[in-house]
């Protein structure tokens, strides 16, 4: 590799990072906007082609926003009705407030006294400490203006989401506007040919890389339902089906909830449970290692060490979500690579 192919890789490598930690984010409303324009842009061309809309004149920007808007307001009634069950079920836990509130000073007790037959630290001190301890914590959050400074916070992030919704809403009704004239001017451009190629090797990735994560879930669901079904845990079904799911998220993972509830059972003194539920975090952890390099690297043909270094390098560079932008970054600086710096050596 000469000099100049070096830097060039290195200049991709430094713009590819700072583009998907910095750039992206703030351009993720039109990114968004632009692929629901052309998720709903074949729809409102048929639409649009048919006797009946021939008939009304419709055209293809109309439909495409009056499907849009449809598409967004059936989004935000389902947000609005799952929050209105969440507060019916917040609702119904402040009634029943002081039963939950005895339930959980038993257990407190329970898992006490387990600690008081393993250390041998008196279950009353242990107890007293620890409600100590959670007294604390609710005094922190609520002296000093914390409590309201959380709400200031929350309101504020809620206003940011909404911001960004609307102006992916409204660039989508845009961007199907001014389709036909962005695309005729781009398309005319060497440039766009060489990124639409590239693009479009991205999007192959991408699609690949999610086939081959639906399958490692679908793995550590099976595992998920058999192990708790083993351990002869109430909804095995449905509860292996959301550690499956939230596995493919490294935040989310298993451990996650597998870990607390393996140490909460074995201080109950049901080590049975307690042990088995730590086992099967051990089993899926250990599958997904396994698994997650061999099959994203068969679908998408690349060394699976590299794609496990992606991941890694995602995570530790991006945060929760790198196990998506660590992949997809590698896509991007091999794409870059191969239609620009090798090209034109």
């Amino acid at each position: 590799m000469n000099r100049k192919k070096f830097l060039m890789t290195v200049g991709v490598i430094a713009g590819v990072f700072l583009g998907m930690k910095y750039v992206f984010p703030v351009m993720l409303p039109f990114f968004c906007g632009f692929l629901l324009a052309e998720i709903i842009h074949p729809v409102a061309y048929g639409m649009a082609k048919t006797k009946f809309g021939k008939t009304l004149h419709l055209t293809e920007s109309g439909i495409g926003g009056v499907l849009i808007l449809l598409a967004v307001c059936t989004g935000v009634w389902g947000l609005l009705a799952g929050a209105d069950y969440l507060t019916g079920k917040i609702g119904d836990c402040l009634r029943y407030y002081p039963v939950i509130k005895n339930y959980a000073e038993d257990l407190l007790e329970q898992c006490c006294k387990g600690v008081e037959h393993m250390t041998g630290i008196s279950a009353e001190k242990s107890s007293a400490y620890l409600c100590g301890q959670i007294e604390n914590i609710g005094n922190y959050f609520l002296r000093d203006g914390k409590g309201m400074d959380t709400a200031m916070e929350s309101v504020r992030c809620c206003v940011i989401i909404v911001g960004m919704l609307m102006v992916a809403v409204v660039s989508s009704i845009l961007f199907l506007q001014e389709r036909e004239k962005i695309r005729g001017f781009l398309e005319k451009q060497a440039f766009f040919r060489n990124m639409k190629r590239l693009v479009q090797e991205v999007f192959r990735g991408v699609g690949q890389y999610l086939h081959a994560q639906l399958k490692i879930m679908a793995v550590i669901c099976l595992l998920c339902i058999g192990g708790l079904w083993i351990l002869k845990v109430r909804h095995f079904l449905g509860y292996g089906l959301v550690l499956g799911i939230l596995d493919a998220f490294p935040v989310l993972g298993t451990g996650l909830f597998l870990v607390p509830a393996g140490i909460f059972q074995m201080l109950l003194g049901d080590s049975f449970q307690g042990v088995g539920f730590l086992v099967l975090y051990g089993v899926t952890a250990v599958v997904r290692q396994i698994l997650e390099p061999r099959l994203i690297g068969n679908h998408m043909g690349v060394s699976p060490l590299l794609v496990l270094l992606s991941v890694y390098l995602g995570i530790f560079l991006y945060g929760g979500f790198g196990f998506l932008l660590g992949p997809l970054s590698a896509l991007l600086i091999y794409g870059i690579s191969k239609n620009f710096i090798n090209k034109k050596q």
